[in-house]
């Protein structure tokens, strides 16, 4: 019997990249627009963006 390899989906977004995170952003759009990807990958890219920040500091943001 053979087993199949399982599937993993290759982030849009680099873990750290040497760029800035507009520019990790702006990768995803267009690969999503292209059709790479589906926009809840998209999201979920940008997402993992957003949160690879100091866990702490993103909480503790004051938004007022």
């Amino acid at each position: 019997m053979a087993t199949a390899d399982p599937v993993t989906r290759k982030s849009a977004a680099p873990e750290r990249s040497g760029g800035d995170d507009l520019s990790d952003v702006e990768l995803v759009v267009r690969r999503a627009r292209a059709g790479d990807l589906t926009e809840n990958e998209a999201f979920e890219d940008i997402d993992r963006i957003v949160r690879r920040r100091d866990p702490m500091d993103f909480d503790r943001k004051s938004w007022a």
